[in-house]
């Protein structure tokens, strides 16, 4: 068992509110209808257990979340250690590139808004139609249907 929330009905995002990504996330989060958890890393970092879940759950580089272009004396030909680039973002926030998205069992990490919309619960009705043959539905056809 992780040490980070999982609930189903509930989003947890990891992002930084200082990057211009961060400025646009809470926003599209919020229209899911889902229940919303955000953490802003320029204000409450994770714990370095809760980094080491994430990057375990997603399976990336950390380097890969860092934007160097946002750190002095720092640049992509580093060779840091997982601690190391950790420290980096615990500096500099505003390096922190994408977010982490935990809903459920899926953690996933995202570097722009629209992968967001895969946690929306879209449903697909009237997508088996095709154009030509039968208009396709697109108002609710039961109360569980979801349209973006």
């Amino acid at each position: 068992m992780g040490v980070i929330s999982n609930n189903k009905n509930q989003i947890n995002c990891i992002y930084a509110s200082v990057s211009d990504f961060g400025k646009q996330i809470p926003g599209y989060l919020e229209s899911s209808k889902k229940e919303i958890l955000l953490k802003d890393i320029s204000k409450t970092m994770p714990s370095t257990t809760q980094w080491h879940e994430l990057i375990e759950a997603t399976d990336i580089e950390l380097k890969s979340i860092v934007d160097f272009s946002k750190v002095e004396n720092i640049s992509e030909d580093s060779d840091l250690d997982q601690p190391g680039y950790i420290k980096v973002i615990e500096n500099n926030p505003e390096a922190f590139k994408g977010a982490f998205v935990i809903n459920g069992d899926k953690t996933k990490y995202i570097k722009t808004v629209t992968e967001v919309l895969e946690y929306f619960d879209v449903d697909s009705a009237g997508l088996e139609k095709t154009f030509h043959t039968e208009d396709p539905t697109t108002s609710k056809t039961t109360e569980d249907d979801n349209f973006v």
